[in-house]
């Protein structure tokens, strides 16, 4: 665990700590975090006794394990005051949920925050080769399916600013000339949707689709990463899911697209 030179060792501690939580699907143990973080138990211990007074943790079903707790749900609520996230997650919950188990794919919930997108939720799949999708992971807006569509409903002056600070390349297939992006963003427009082809990693592919909120304002994106080739029908049937699980998300929370306006 590195420590920054003029940081705190217990607010650092701290976020390392939160950010095990988090990461853990079904909770974790006291013991567990300790040999994660390599910190002594007893200073796990108060650690969690603290958090959880707050509210900031939870015990999983007051068991043993820990979770992220309701506290997070208040702060979450504070971090784009023009777009309620927490509403947007509780909406889109069960409707990834069922998604992903009838097609044996997980699930991401991304908004864009500044030139990334931010993963806000995941619905794992039941299949034995669906990807783990980390909640909070974040890439750049020009890597990938769900990044590229936020781009694709960005204004033409943000496109340009955008592009101006560097297209760098995370795959041989990554679009890095900024004509070549604006053309593929202007298609992406037409179409509603996007696809990503190896562009964020090797041997990965995805689709997303837009939620609009009443605004009109794109707000998230709901994407299926999968690896390797997908046969015609299985990648129709993907796009298929997508495009109707954004369009039930964008419905139950009143949201409306531009081109309906």
């Amino acid at each position: 665990m590195i420590e920054p030179k003029h940081g705190s060792p217990v607010v650092e501690k701290t976020a390392h700590l939160l950010e095990a939580v988090a990461d853990a699907r079904t909770g974790i143990s006291l013991g567990a975090l300790v040999d994660q973080l390599g910190v002594p138990r007893s200073t796990v211990y108060r650690i969690l006794n603290s958090l959880t007074a707050h509210g900031l943790v939870a015990r999983v079903n007051g068991g043993a394990s820990y979770e992220l707790g309701p506290k997070f749900v208040q702060l979450a609520r504070r971090i784009s005051p023009g777009a309620d996230r927490v509403t947007l997650i509780e909406a889109a919950r069960p409707i990834l949920a069922a998604a992903a188990d009838r097609i044996y794919e997980s699930f991401r919930l991304a908004a864009p925050e500044g030139n990334e997108m931010m993963t806000i939720f995941a619905a794992s799949s039941p299949g034995d080769y669906a990807l783990f999708i980390k909640v909070g992971g974040r890439s750049r807006k020009h890597v990938g399916a769900a990044g590229k569509l936020a781009l694709a409903y960005s204004d033409y002056n943000e496109i340009e600013v955008y592009c101006a600070g560097g297209l760098e390349a995370r795959t041989p297939y990554t679009i890095t000339d900024p004509e070549t992006l604006k053309e593929a963003l202007a298609e992406i427009r037409r179409s509603g949707s996007a696809e990503d082809n190896q562009e964020s990693n090797l041997g990965l592919r995805a689709f997303a689709a837009p939620i609009f909120d009443s605004a009109s304002r794109l707000v998230a994106t709901v994407s299926v990463p999968f690896i390797g080739e997908a046969t015609p029908e299985r990648a129709r049937s993907i796009k298929r899911e997508v495009l109707d699980a954004a369009a039930m998300v964008m419905r139950a929370i009143n949201g409306a697209h531009p081109m309906s306006k």
